[in-house]
């Protein structure tokens, strides 16, 4: 948060409080498409390898099936918990058949020892589906405002 200092018509100084939007780093997996006929089901892996609970949001966006796509059209899951220290959780959400989706991970702190690895699956439980798994590695990082 900065302060500026303002003179009025009178000769008076003010202080002014000027917030930027709160900014987060937030890994992505960016656009992936189930091009399968059927819904599948998006499975993911997280961990936390640090010896205290870290706070997470975990999305995946529906980004649709339109050639050009402004926003998300719907959010298929979006947690905010804490995971506790040394704990693997996972999550599941439904995609629609043809539908592209994005998984999203905030991390407070911006913490890099908590991991996030996705693959699509046939169902709950089902096979992967070849093609729509994404490591941990291969995760992007971007900013984007007030997240967490």
């Amino acid at each position: 948060m900065s302060e500026i200092e303002h003179d009025d018509d009178q000769g008076n100084t003010e202080r002014r409080s000027h917030r930027r939007p709160k900014r987060n780093t937030v890994r992505t997996t960016g656009i992936l498409q189930n091009n399968l006929g059927v819904a599948i089901t998006a499975h993911l892996d997280l961990v936390n390898l640090n010896t205290e609970d870290v706070e997470v949001r975990v999305q995946v966006l529906n980004w649709g099936n339109a050639v050009t796509q402004t926003n998300p059209v719907s959010t298929l899951l979006d947690i905010t918990q804490f995971i506790p220290a040394n704990t693997r959780t996972a999550f599941n959400a439904l995609v629609p058949a043809s539908f592209h989706y994005e998984v999203r991970l905030t991390v407070a702190d911006n913490n890099e020892n908590v991991l996030l690895t996705t693959y699509g699956r046939t169902s709950i439980g089902g096979g992967q589906v070849v093609g729509l798994s994404v490591l941990d590695s291969q995760f992007q990082t971007v900013e984007i405002d007030t997240c967490i």
